[in-house]
């Protein structure tokens, strides 16, 4: 999920004398050529070492590593490496070519446009299928609208790549990866279906909401958090609902049910919830029934009635980042998973665990073990890549789905009492674990590997402990919150 802050390449150190010899590699910012008038160099010796680049004194990290902003002249500018520990030395020439002649302007290559198709194709969704709101991609795909079931036939129009364009209704079009999809018939019932009765009930841990239809039809979920709030859209749905029967005298979490035909062919299921019972829902198809299952809020809330699922990002052949002193983001993510376990587990909450060794289990795997788990809420924890080595970018916690953004705030809040400056509170991040509806869930960006400040606080076990105890306590925080 990460990109590496610079390509790692070693160099050979200039010794004097090679029983003396004191390690050196230059980590990045030392190119043949370059065309701009500086370049941050980056290197690693050993701890406690004296280091200076260009003759400039520089700080040497706990780590071993340090690093400098060299401004060039045009034309071949020679910058001296040295490091030294008594009497061992290490030293390196690099050799940098400031070119001020602007690059050739590369011809943009044309985005692939949208084709349509000459009639239309009708295609049913897989398991795991999604909707997107658009075409566009990032390293982690494009924006989700949301996770669909299988089984739901929709009208493709065009494609792009390796997404089709699909109608969800007259007016209203989203895209949906061809992996997910294969080719179906037309529909027998045309465009548009009625709805039909509502069931509603208390099933215990959970308010069930059951919608009937002719067959399976694409929806779309949405949280509000004032009022407290769930709404599911169904495409291609007329209201034809004239029993909405309330099947149990009380509700766990839901004040009441409601609908509203929003557009000639897109009906909203509308459940108002009481306050403080946002605590996660599932949307999906039962036969053809559409039921909404949303989750009680827990009836305790102290940590010794829950359970905690844990994620430590990464594992197996994925390391993640790898810092400039080589710490891998895949063990210093379950170091403080480890410890936020054993911190929870003191306080008698049931930890689940996506992963407990060095392995690395897919998406889909983790999203299983969580919610076979039958977790209460749930935490994954990465560490960030990317920016400047010499900048301290600071902490960040992402969220996808509104009604986690409490918990979001609680864990950011405690977090950046370990002095880290805040580099975000993300909201609508596009990761597949932040996907899940099911329990509140964040995922916490700790530091960011590839900055020297960020990478000593990472390699000290010391404050990755004290960044477990931090989200421990924002988990703390929130649930004391939804108390009220």
């Amino acid at each position: 999920m990460k990109k590496f802050f610079a390509l790692a390449f070693g160099v050979s150190a200039l010794l004097a004398n090679a029983d003396e010899s004191l390690s050196l590699k230059i980590y990045s910012g030392a190119p043949d050529t370059i065309r701009t008038a500086s370049t941050t160099i980056v290197a690693v010796t050993e701890p406690g070492a004296e280091a200076s680049i260009g003759g400039e004194s520089v700080h040497v990290y706990r780590t071993g590593s340090f690093g400098a902003k060299v401004d060039l002249r045009p034309g071949l500018n020679q910058v001296d490496v040295r490091v030294s520990s008594g009497a061992r030395k290490a030293g390196k020439v690099l050799n940098i070519f400031y070119d001020t002649i602007p690059a050739p302007k590369r011809e943009a290559k044309p985005a692939a446009a949208e084709a349509r198709f000459i009639e239309p194709r009708y295609i049913e969704t897989l398991p795991g299928a999604y909707l997107q709101y658009g075409n566009g991609q990032d390293r982690l795909g494009g924006s989700k609208m949301g996770f669909i079931d299988g089984g739901i036939v929709l009208k493709a129009l065009g494609e792009k790549g390796s997404l089709y364009c699909v109608a969800l209704g007259h007016n209203r079009l989203a895209y949906l990866p061809k992996e997910y999809s294969r080719t179906a018939v037309a529909p027998g019932d045309g465009e548009s279906v009625n709805t039909g009765s509502w069931s509603v009930k208390d099933e215990g841990r959970t308010d069930r909401v059951s919608v009937s239809l002719p067959r399976r039809l694409a929806y779309h979920y949405a949280t509000e958090l004032e009022p407290s709030t769930i709404t599911v859209d169904i495409f291609g749905a007329t209201d034809n609902s004239n029993w909405i029967t309330q099947r149990t005298l009380t509700l766990g979490a839901i004040e009441y049910v409601d609908f509203r035909q929003v557009d000639s062919d897109v009906y909203r299921v509308i459940l108002r919830l009481k306050p403080g019972m946002q605590w996660g829902f599932h949307v999906g198809y039962e036969g053809t029934n559409l039921v909404i299952d949303v989750r009680h809020r827990p009836q305790s809330l102290a940590l010794k009635n829950l359970t905690i699922g844990l994620d430590a990002g990464h594992g197996g052949q994925y390391p993640g980042a790898i810092s400039p002193s080589g710490l891998v983001e895949k063990e210093v993510n379950l170091d403080i998973v480890n410890h936020v376990k054993a911190m929870l587990e003191a306080k008698g909450a049931r930890v689940v665990m996506t992963r407990d060794g060095d392995t690395g289990p897919s998406m889909s795997e983790r999203k299983r073990i969580w919610r076979e788990g039958g977790v209460d809420l749930a935490v994954s924890v990465h560490n960030n890549s990317g920016g400047g080595a010499l900048s301290s970018p600071g902490t960040a916690v992402l969220y996808k789905h509104l009604f986690c953004r409490p918990l979001a705030e609680a864990v950011t809040a405690r977090l950046l009492e370990t002095g880290l400056p805040l580099f975000g509170i993300v909201q609508n991040f596009n990761f597949s674990l932040n996907g899940l509806t099911e329990f509140p869930e964040v995922l916490v960006e700790g530091m960011f590997m590839s900055s020297l400040q960020e990478e000593e606080k990472l390699a000290d076990p010391a404050f990755r402990r004290l960044v477990a105890q931090k989200i421990v306590a924002g988990i703390e925080d929130y649930l004391k919150a939804a108390g009220k």
